[in-house]
C-alpha cells in the first residue's frame, strides 16, 4: 500500500477512535456535541446561527440585515471581479469562527481544520451534478515547513472525505510570497501574479473547487482561476471557511 494511503488510513482510524472514546466539542464554541463527527461538529446553538445567516449570493459574505440584495450591490464584493461560478463559506471572519480559523492555522490545529472542512462540505453538497475535483490553494514548501501545517490541504481532504469527491493537488506555488494579510490591498494582486503553476491535466467538463481558509480581496483565488482557465478549466468554484471583510463595511 502506498505511504500516503497508509497515513490516510491511520488518520481515519484515529478519528474514529476519538469519536468513540472522547467527548465531542463544537468546533466553534467548544460546547459538547451529541453524535460528534457522526455527523455533527456544531452544537445546536451554533448550527442555528449558521443556517440562519443571510449571505451575499455572489461572494458569500454574511449580511448584517435581512434585506435581499442584488449581487452587484453587496458592499463587500461589488467592486471585485470574481471569475468563479460560486463562492461558498461558513461565515464571516469574526467572532467564534475567526477564532476557529486561527486555531486551524496553528501547528496543533489539524483537528480544528478537519472539523471546519466537514462543516464546509455541508455547504457544498448538492450544489453540483458532476463530482468536482477538490483542490487546495497551494502553499510554498518553505512556508509549509515553517508553519508546521497546511490548513488548505487539511480542509480539502476533509471535504473530499465527507463527500467522496476526488482530492487533487492540481496547482503548486513556484516561488516564495509575501503574506497577503500583511500587504495593502493594492499590492496583493501583484504579489501573487505568476506565482502558481498547474501540474497534471485539467478536464474541461470537470468542476474544480478551490479550497482555502480565508478570502478577503480574492486576489490569490482569482490568480489561480486565471491559470486554470488558461489550461482549459471552465467551471471554477471556491470554498472558504471564512469571508474576511474590511471593518468599515456594514454588510
Amino acid at each position: 500500500m502506498p505511504q500516503n494511503s497508509i497515513s490516510s488510513a491511520v488518520c481515519d482510524i484515529g478519528r474514529t477512535l476519538a469519536g468513540l472514546f472522547l467527548p465531542g466539542c463544537c468546533c466553534l464554541c467548544s460546547d459538547e456535541v451529541v453524535e460528534y463527527r457522526n455527523p455533527k461538529v456544531l452544537c445546536p446553538s451554533c448550527e442555528r446561527e449558521r443556517t440562519g445567516a443571510k449571505k451575499c449570493f455572489r461572494c458569500s459574505a454574511v449580511l448584517s440585515h435581512a434585506n435581499s440584495l442584488p449581487s452587484d450591490d453587496c458592499p463587500a464584493c461589488h467592486h471585485l471581479k470574481l471569475p468563479f461560478a460560486e463562492v461558498s463559506s461558513i461565515g464571516n471572519y469574526e467572532g467564534l469562527l475567526g477564532d476557529a480559523v486561527l486555531s486551524a492555522k496553528s501547528s496543533r490545529g489539524r483537528a480544528a481544520a478537519w472539523d471546519l472542512g466537514q462543516l464546509l462540505a455541508s455547504e457544498l453538497e448538492n450544489r453540483t451534478e458532476i463530482e468536482p475535483w477538490i483542490v487546495p490553494v497551494p502553499m510554498h514548501w518553505m512556508r509549509r515547513i515553517r508553519r508546521g501545517t497546511d490548513t488548505a490541504s487539511i480542509l480539502a481532504k476533509s471535504i473530499a472525505h465527507k463527500t467522496s469527491w476526488p482530492y487533487r493537488r492540481l496547482v503548486y506555488c513556484q516561488r516564495r510570497l509575501a503574506k497577503q494579510s500583511e500587504l495593502p490591498i493594492s499590492a496583493r494582486k501583484k504579489n501573487v501574479r505568476n506565482a502558481f503553476a498547474v501540474k497534471g491535466t485539467v478536464l474541461p467538463d470537470r468542476p474544480i473547487v478551490l479550497v482555502d481558509d480565508i478570502m478577503t480581496t480574492g486576489a490569490t483565488l482569482v490568480e489561480l482561476a486565471r491559470i486554470l482557465h488558461k489550461v482549459g478549466a471552465s467551471d471554477i468554484r471556491v470554498a472558504i471557511v471564512a469571508r474576511s471583510i474590511p471593518q468599515y463595511l456594514n454588510v
